[in-house]
């Protein structure tokens, strides 16, 4: 399986998530969403840079606000990719 077929099924979602301006959402997924946190692992497009980051967004007053964001360099991207997709399947 190839790196960007692991990413596709690691990441189905392709909306949904206030990735704010200048960041392009690919894909992406929910990790937890309570009434106040929405917490994801996203692939985007930072300016024809693509970035896989985790991200923790609060609700405040109806508005989501990032709270954590967490980069992951282009160089790891294919390890963090099997990293997570060994996780996955060991727990599916």
């Amino acid at each position: 399986m190839s790196f960007a077929d692991e990413l596709k099924e690691l990441l189905p979602e392709t909306e949904g998530f206030p990735t704010g301006d200048g960041v392009k959402l690919i894909r992406g997924k929910t990790l937890t969403k309570t009434p106040q946190w929405l917490k994801a692992i996203l692939l985007v497009d930072t300016g024809g840079k693509e970035q896989i980051r985790l991200y923790g967004w609060q609700l405040i007053k109806g508005e989501y606000k990032v709270r954590q964001k967490f980069n992951i360099s282009h160089g790891y991207s294919a390890e963090v990719a099997e990293i997570l997709m060994a996780f996955y399947t060991a727990n599916a």
